[in-house]
């Protein structure tokens, strides 16, 4: 009986743990993985994205220091933001650590520390990620010297007008 009675207590220990355990869950918090982007891409934006990505990743090999290298380094960063946060951590750590008095030192500083921050996904912030998400996006999609995206858009307008 004495048994009985232990293990009935012990599942209703259980019973209540788990009842407050998901009690004590805000609702809208989630884990962010560090291999999930920091921003969400649209379809459309994937393909300048990774043409901005190629041509970054191979100035970053011919580089070694200066205007240009920081460029290349901060650009590749900002689009790593809609690849894989923790890519955009290291891009940002590698600048900072191989150039560590560049121009963008302070921008560099302010990534790692948004990046890093869990209370960034939080529906306060929310408007906040929408409008920086559209920043960035125009930064990286507006550059005068991306031959690359724009040979891609006029390559997709063509398809589109050909296909129509």
């Amino acid at each position: 009986m004495s048994q009985r009675i232990i293990l009935y207590a012990a599942l209703w220990m259980l019973m209540v743990g788990g009842i407050e355990g998901c009690a004590t869950i805000q609702p809208g918090s989630s884990t962010t993985l560090p291999s999930s982007a920091f921003f969400q891409a649209d379809p459309g934006e994937l393909k300048p994205l990774q043409a901005i990505a190629h041509a970054q990743d191979l100035r970053m090999k011919n580089c070694h220091k200066g205007p240009a290298c920081e460029d290349a380094y901060y650009t590749r960063a900002l689009v790593a933001l809609f690849e894989n946060r923790a890519d955009a951590i290291m891009v940002f750590q590698e600048l900072r650590t191989a150039m560590p008095n560049s121009r963008y030192e302070g921008a560099t500083t302010g990534w790692l520390n948004l990046l890093q921050d869990a209370s960034v996904s939080s529906p306060h912030h929310r408007a906040l990620m929408v409008q920086l998400r559209h920043e960035v996006l125009r930064h990286l999609l507006e550059r005068p010297d991306l031959t690359a995206v724009r040979a891609i858009k006029d390559h997709e307008r063509r398809v589109a007008e050909l296909a129509r």
